[in-house]
């Protein structure tokens, strides 16, 4: 059985169905746990069982995590990357395999989704060389392992990555690489966490990416935020409004690394297929939006988010306005430490930003 199909509240769910307690049949209250008759019983050990262990920090390496691969990767951990469908999470994992690929890094694709001649096709847009980037679907683990979830299947997958001498794995994508129900990948939070120890297991940089909920772009992925509490770094995409294809990256969590500038992306095409792709900090550019947007005057995150939406074109829901003030007021708040911005007075209960002396033209 499957990590994710076991978790000690089943077990306990299922042994009260079986052997249920007579006075909580008959409707009395569930006597007091007996915490230190339980404790005694944890000492009685099995024959040949290992005795418990335990360390103190100073035997834990303190060092600093490493720089990000791409800016957007953990060298040591797992990353997951997720957005609406038509986003451009596939263009997206093209120029991460391509940017990866000019590193010296070799790249392996396990194709959950099996589209062959969507990964084929970018890569061979951007210029990429296809004979340098593994590429395996479920299929090629074997008849045995076509239609399992993915923790069923991982020492096929490690085998593939050990013997093509990949040092980065890209799952595209989570949903059809657990062959699971997706009700249960929001409502079994177990799952999370069993996928990231599969590949954990690997001990490799792994990228995956999954989509949020229809109809909430910039919801949790599946549903459920436990998703991002199983990965050490996550990233949510949005796309921007108007005729360019324009994507950011937001980070929705980083482990132990702070600030994380967030990446912008515009995809160029030609013949109705990618063929560039601008690389932008997010930051930067909010930065100077942000700097011209005060010029003629102090506003409130408030009114700096309309401001943006109507430039964009966009209209936002609650939820995304919410996002953008956060974003933004974020923004505003690094920019004062860095002597672009001060508060300028109030409007009612909001702080209004205004250009600091030295930002002014």
């Amino acid at each position: 059985m499957s990590p994710a199909q076991v978790r000690p509240r089943d077990v306990l769910d299922e042994y009260r169905v079986l052997y249920p307690d007579p006075a909580v049949v008959a409707g009395a209250p569930e006597p007091p746990i007996d915490w230190g008759s339980l404790a005694g019983a944890s000492r009685e050990a099995p024959a040949g069982d290992q005795s418990p262990s335990w360390r103190t920090l100073a035997d834990i390496s303190d060092e600093p995590p490493k720089d990000l691969l791409l800016g957007m990767l953990d060298p040591d951990g797992r990353t997951l990357l997720y957005a609406a469908p038509g986003v451009g999470k596939g263009s997206t994992g093209a120029w991460c395999a391509i940017e990866l690929q000019k590193a010296g890094l070799r790249v392996a694709i396990y194709d959950a989704e099996r589209r062959p001649r969507e990964w084929a096709r970018r890569v061979s847009g951007l210029g990429g060389d296809r004979a340098a980037i593994v590429y395996f679907d479920p299929a090629d683990l074997g008849a045995k392992y076509a239609g399992v979830p993915i923790w069923d299947a991982i020492g096929r997958i490690a085998d593939v990555v050990r013997e093509s001498a990949s040092d980065v794995l890209i799952v595209d994508s989570i949903m059809p690489s657990l062959n699971l129900e997706e009700r249960r990948l929001l409502n079994d939070p177990s799952v999370p966490f069993a996928y990231d120890a599969a590949l954990a297991s690997l001990a490799r940089p792994a990228l995956s990416f999954a989509h949020p909920p229809k109809g909430q772009p910039e919801g949790e992925p599946f549903g459920s935020f436990a998703w991002v509490a199983a990965h050490r770094l996550t990233w949510l995409g949005v796309r921007l409004s108007g005729e360019a294809h324009r994507v950011r990256w937001r980070v929705r969590k980083a482990n132990e690394r702070g600030h994380v500038p967030g990446v912008l992306l515009q995809f160029g095409y030609q013949n109705n297929r990618l063929a560039s792709v601008i690389r932008e900090n997010d930051d930067e550019s909010t930065r100077d939006w942000i700097l011209a947007a005060l010029y003629n005057g102090p506003e409130t995150v408030g009114e700096l988010v309309t401001l943006e939406a109507e430039e964009q074109g966009e209209y936002l829901t609650s939820d995304a306005i919410e996002r953008a003030k956060a974003r933004l007021g974020k923004a505003l708040y690094r920019m004062k430490t860095e002597g672009w911005v001060i508060k300028a007075g109030k409007d009612g209960r909001a702080v209004k930003w205004g250009l600091a002396q030295a930002a002014k033209p």
